[in-house]
């Protein structure tokens, strides 16, 4: 498999998190009328078409650039069936990073969500656009990051058995670092899920692994808000 450089790689990375940022942005403020530009990631609604039109054009360009390869996506990607073996031991490894991280927060007395995912739910509940906020979440957010973490910039950084765990730890810190919405105690769990993630794509060869445990945490975060919320 031809597989591109750590150059190359990073370019091509950028290049497809900035044109998705780009064409998320505009495709937000033409589509929600009224909408300051300033309330772009705090409104549900706003989110939600900024979340699924950014990470599809990112997904696109991914591709776009597997294919200037010469090598098949899916491959290039990590895009397989993973062993159902390999899915229960990952998501109970990771259920168990999820109640570590709680029982902290609770330790902690910080607040189990936080501020800005409320009010995004809050809003977008208003606006009638909850249902589209919860597939931006728990879909497409999930496959668009990681196939732009663990996928393509994994691919592209790892060459040798001992590129694995300096690459690993770079990638989570570079994921974390772009989740400006949490402070610096969010970030760090960030950080250590997207340990647990390369680790999983390491040991299996499956992004769509990770795929499958980032939709579920982010499933959990979701359900969490709405039990805070008390909309059950």
């Amino acid at each position: 498999m031809k597989v591109w450089g750590l150059w190359a790689t990073l370019a091509f990375a950028i290049l497809a998190f900035l044109l998705g940022q780009a064409m998320g942005y505009v495709a937000t403020l033409a589509m929600v009328k009224n909408l300051n530009p300033a309330q772009v990631d705090s409104d549900g609604t706003a989110v939600a078409i900024y979340t699924l039109v950014g990470n599809a054009v990112e997904i696109v360009t991914l591709v776009l650039a597997t294919r200037l390869s010469g090598t098949d996506a899916l491959a290039y990607l990590g895009l397989d069936v993973p062993r159902w073996r390999d899915v229960a031991i990952a998501a109970a490894g990771l259920l168990v990073v999820i109640a570590a991280a709680d029982a902290l927060t609770f330790a902690l007395g910080k607040e189990m969500v936080p501020a800005f995912q409320l009010e995004w739910h809050r809003t977008a509940r208003a606006s009638g656009t909850l249902p589209w906020l919860w597939l931006a979440i728990v879909v497409a957010a999930p496959v668009g990051e990681e196939l732009l973490f663990r996928g393509f910039l994994f691919r592209g950084f790892i060459h040798e058995p001992r590129d694995a765990l300096p690459a690993i730890i770079l990638i989570a810190l570079i994921w974390s670092v772009l989740h400006v919405q949490y402070d610096w105690f969010g970030a760090a769990q960030v950080f250590t899920i997207g340990v647990l993630f390369g680790f999983a794509r390491w040991r299996t060869g499956s992004t769509t692994l990770v795929i499958l445990l980032h939709m579920l945490l982010n499933l959990e975060s979701v359900v969490e808000t709405v039990i805070v919320m008390g909309w059950v």
